[in-house]
């Protein structure tokens, strides 16, 4: 008998009890716990446990809400007003709120945005189905808990519109993704209205010429640009051209996506930067410290970012006079990767360069793993004295071989080097937009 009450646990705790019925473990819980479990459920099985008893029917309405529409069972055309009407019943706190199918009229959304608040919302995702840009109405500034918000085709509010005040004390990760903002100076006030934000990743956003970046809290920057000025022109206002990290003390990662056209970018302070790219022609200026890049032609050299650990370049084929001089601003530098463009730019010009690794102080201390995306068998010769070569290609057994005699492998700089070829599939992405996540180790590396 012992046996059998070790191997069925659940029996023998009610062993003292009726062994004719199923013992009941969920009823002698808390409330707190029980709302917490209510929490983690789908919010449609969350709602029905409400038939259960008196006791259920009040632990949904308090329990914290997790309201994702395109959860919701219902007709697209009916979302609206089921999400009114569980905002209405809800009287708990509210975790997370993502709008992805649901269209609602300007009076529903802003009575939402204002219930939300009133629930200390902590997640905040905008993406509406249609193409015509979402409107945020001033109540959008009340949010005072928010923690995380991602906001794709919106137009942001004027700041201090009906008498509010843009702060976002506890906001750590902001994105806005076709975003349309009302001037430079009001994405500012955004910002440093966000004392605790840590990651930043601005995707396409139109009404911003220029942006400088003065942030003590701030440790991920991304930004990308329209891939076309085609599109520029058609997004109803100005991108981003001039970008300046003016004084990021804890900045550790810029990252450029998507890139063809701008902006330019100046680092000034950034004293803890550990990855930077990628890096093209399509940067008409690149300023870091003293070093100056035109279109990727040095102008002039410095070496003043030894924190940067990770590089990332991209250009019409890897050569070897561009790369030197990047090397050259970045002594510690560990990993770099070299991107090979899909489309030759008519101004890009082709420069054939011997590296001089004397002057290069990351080749010779710190520098082991070079990555090439899109390599496509260029002749060459492995000269860079590194332990690790990562070319990301289309290749058979055939080519293989034959690349493997044109590396020259057994006359490489650095004898114990070893090259690993892996498949590449051609891409636009440089690197997953979710990069922008801190958690990520490399964000390159995809």
């Amino acid at each position: 008998m012992a046996t059998t009450a070790s191997a069925n646990p659940i029996r023998a705790i009610t062993a003292a009890g009726n062994d004719d019925e199923d013992p009941d473990l969920i009823s002698p819980l808390s409330d707190c716990i029980l709302t917490t479990i209510l929490s983690l459920l789908p919010l449609p099985a969350a709602g029905r446990t409400q038939v259960l008893s008196h006791r259920w029917r009040r632990l949904w309405p308090s329990a914290p809400l997790h309201l994702l529409d395109s959860h919701l069972p219902v007709p697209a055309s009916s979302l609206s007003a089921a999400v009114s009407r569980i905002l209405a019943s809800h009287c708990g706190s509210a975790v997370r709120f993502h709008l992805l199918i649901a269209r609602p009229s300007a009076s529903d959304f802003d009575s939402w945005l204002r219930s939300l608040a009133a629930k200390n919302l902590q997640e905040l995702v905008l993406r509406p189905p249609s193409d015509e840009i979402l409107p945020l109405p001033p109540s959008f500034l009340a949010f005072r808990s928010l923690r995380t918000a991602e906001l794709t085709n919106c137009r942001l509010p004027e700041d201090g519109a009906g008498g509010g005040e843009v702060n976002f004390p506890h906001l750590g990760e902001l994105t806005l993704r076709l975003a349309s903002v009302p001037s430079s100076a009001a994405l500012h006030a955004l910002l440093v209205g966000c004392p605790e934000l840590a990651s930043l990743s601005l995707d396409r956003v139109f009404g911003c010429r220029a942006l400088r970046v003065r942030s003590w809290s701030l440790r991920s920057l991304t930004v990308s640009v329209s891939l076309t000025r085609r599109r520029v022109q058609e997004g109803g206002g100005a991108e981003l051209e001039h970008l300046v990290v003016e004084d990021a003390p804890a900045l550790e990662r810029l990252l450029a996506h998507d890139i063809n056209w701008g902006p330019s970018i100046n680092v000034v302070r950034a004293p803890r930067l550990q990855m930077l790219g990628y890096l093209g022609i399509g940067i008409p200026e690149l300023q870091l410290g003293s070093a100056l890049f035109r279109s990727m032609c040095a102008v002039r050299l410095g070496a003043e970012l030894r924190c940067v650990r990770t590089l990332a370049l991209e250009m019409a084929e890897p050569q070897l006079k561009p790369v030197a001089d990047f090397l050259k601003c970045f002594p510690c530098l560990e990993t770099l990767y070299v991107m090979s463009h899909m489309v030759v730019p008519q101004s890009m010009r082709i420069l054939n360069h011997e590296m001089d690794d004397d002057r290069i102080e990351c080749l010779h201390h710190h520098l082991k793993k070079v990555v090439l995306k899109g390599y496509r068998g260029e002749s060459m010769r492995c000269s860079l004295p590194v332990s690790l070569f990562v070319m990301l290609v289309f290749y058979s057994a055939k080519w293989l071989t034959n690349q493997k005699r044109q590396l020259q492998v057994d006359s490489r700089a650095s004898l114990g080097a070893q090259f690993v070829f892996e498949k590449f599939s051609k891409s636009y992405i440089r690197f997953l937009k979710p990069a922008s996540n801190i958690s990520l180790v490399d964000p390159f590396d995809t």
